[in-house]
């Protein structure tokens, strides 16, 4: 696979392996350092990463199986911890982790995927095929404002 001229390969990961990223992206200058999601090491949970050709760790996103709270009849997967590195933003590689991240819900029988997205990355999953859906909120760990995000695929 490959995103804007880099050579980019996805692979599933183990728990531990996604934290590094997270803590980096996800946490930066923030004074609660929490990188470890209650099902990170579910067995029906899967962590995706993108390496570069010279492996290079750059991009990671988790999928744990999780209703939707608003639809709770339907067995759905809850993106988590989606980072990308600062030095390759804006290179495709989010669409490359989705993109294999939708496969494997196919894969498993799940249609529905959903996720607590940033206000400030809300125009990257919209882009993506996932619809905003409810009031915003401030993510307890983060103090960020968020808003549901869903996404249907295709059966």
């Amino acid at each position: 696979m490959s995103a804007n001229h880099l050579d980019i390969r996805i692979r599933a990961m183990n728990y531990l392996e996604v934290r590094p990223l997270r803590l980096e992206v996800l946490r930066a200058g923030m004074v609660d350092q929490t990188v470890d999601f209650d099902g990170d090491d579910d067995p029906t949970t899967i962590h995706l990463g993108a390496f570069d050709q010279d492996e290079n760790n750059v991009g990671v996103s988790t999928w744990m199986q999780r209703t939707f709270p608003l639809e709770e009849e339907h067995k759905a997967f809850q993106l988590r911890g989606m980072a990308t590195a600062d030095n390759v933003q804006s290179r495709g590689i989010g669409a490359l982790l989705l993109d294999a991240g939708f496969k494997h819900a196919q894969e498993n029988g799940i249609y529905l995927i959903w996720a607590n997205a940033r206000d400030t990355a809300l125009n990257f999953y919209n882009r993506h095929g996932f619809t905003t859906v409810g009031e915003g909120f401030i993510e307890p760990v983060t103090q960020l404002p968020h808003h549901k995000v869903v996404k249907y695929l295709l059966r």
